[in-house]
């Protein structure tokens, strides 16, 4: 409690918004893809998350060029208002009057927009305030806060999205304009552009090119992007590899068959890092970036390589437990690093490069699905190995190169 009441207030306040952001996101996000399907079908549903995707990914790059050119709270505060104007839309589009799924789509769509729109905004914002004795701590909570708002949203979506749309949609409106009331009021500007420049679409180009020829950012983000391809799996091959094969058990008078498999290994990472995060982070907190990325990472991998290979509960149930101990080790520091590499002066724009690590890395893990009917689960879980040990290569190799003037005392 010393370290959190220690924190720039800006730190605790989004410490708040982030528990409400990401519960609104959870709750809804997940649930639209059952939405679109109902209404649309599926092959029509898949082009219109495919334009969802474009369309943030697009919004978060600009928005990293918006936030250091005009600082970083009017963009949280443009965001955060086009967020609300799209639940808004969408209540109004699924209200007592009726429903019409096209104008909700957009709504959404303009939700999406703006959450991404601010993201980067957000995340430099964290480091400005933040400092490099307490970033690890600072992004460990943030995590943990994650970990149990999207607890709350996913039982919140779950319970209310079919029956109670309207009514959700009116809440998560409200807390919306809960956040945007804690940012525009509360919350203080912490970056000042010390040079005039321009919000065009050129000048965002021209400032991503700039963060490109940050060979040390570059390798980076090779490396995340890695690291996403074994990590998003449980949404790729692992929910097919558990479907397929899982071998059906009962527990508690309770069937547990593939998908619900896929479901438990979700409850035990969240079961686990809740209560034991900060326990984990005062014990790595004296490691180098190298060894806690290495180490974390290492456990990751094999507890996803492992699971490729396994179809009964209690040794799934313990590459579960593996995998989530190598997630509260890699992710502090590995989300610290990032930081560290970045120039003050475009926290922005890196933080606008690294939003397309996500994207990037679900299209790659979502063609291993198809490879894999090639190679087999043995096949897969190597692959798996070989991506972990390549993304801990290309952070030690960033750790290993020059350091730029604006990085020269980042840690090791």
């Amino acid at each position: 409690m010393k370290e959190f009441m220690a924190l720039n207030n800006n730190l605790k306040l989004r410490m708040l918004t982030v528990f409400l952001a990401v519960m609104l996101s959870s709750s809804i996000g997940p649930n639209m893809t059952i939405y679109y399907a109902k209404y649309f079908g599926a092959g029509l549903t898949g082009v219109l998350l495919i334009i969802v995707s474009v369309m943030g990914f697009i919004a978060g790059l600009y928005g990293g060029h918006l936030a250091d050119v005009h600082g970083r709270k009017p963009i949280m505060v443009l965001g955060t208002i086009l967020t609300l104007a799209g639940f808004a839309l969408a209540a109004v589009m699924n209200s007592p009057l009726g429903h019409f799924p096209l104008p909700t789509f957009f709504a959404f769509l303009i939700a999406q927009v703006g959450a991404n729109l601010s993201s980067p905004a957000e995340e430099a914002m964290v480091i400005d305030v933040s400092t490099p004795q307490n970033r690890r701590y600072v992004y460990a909570l943030i995590y943990w806060i994650i970990n149990i708002s999207v607890m709350i949203g996913a039982a919140l979506g779950g319970w209310f999205f079919r029956d109670y749309l309207f009514e959700l949609l009116i809440g998560m409106g409200a807390v919306t304009i809960i956040n945007l009331i804690i940012i525009y009021f509360f919350m203080s500007e912490s970056f000042t552009p010390d040079h005039a420049g321009s919000g065009s679409v050129w000048q965002a180009v021209r400032g991503y090119w700039q963060v490109m020829s940050d060979h040390r950012y570059d390798w980076y983000l090779i490396g995340m992007v890695l690291s996403g391809m074994v990590t998003n799996q449980l949404g790729f091959y692992l929910a097919v590899h558990l479907g397929a094969d899982f071998h059906t058990v009962h527990l508690f008078g309770l069937e547990i068959y593939g998908q619900r498999m896929l479901s438990g290994i979700t409850l035990i990472n969240t079961a686990i890092i809740i209560p034991f995060m900060s326990l984990f982070t005062r014990l790595t907190s004296k490691w180098s970036l190298r060894r806690a990325y290495t180490i974390g990472m290492g456990l990751q991998t094999l507890g996803f390589a492992l699971t490729c290979m396994l179809n009964t509960l209690w040794p799934i149930v313990i590459c579960a437990v593996i995998l989530t101990i190598g997630e509260m080790v890699v992710v502090p520091p590995s989300q610290t690093l990032r930081a560290d590499l970045m120039d003050p002066a475009k926290i922005g724009t890196y933080s606008g490069a690294f939003s397309a690590v996500y994207p990037l890395a679900s299209v790659l893990a979502g063609a291993t699905v198809t490879l894999s009917t090639a190679i087999g689960q043995y096949g897969m879980a190597i692959l798996f190995l070989l991506l972990g040990g390549c993304s801990i290569a290309a952070v030690i190799h960033v750790l290993n190169l020059p350091k730029a003037a604006w990085n020269q005392k980042d840690p090791d």
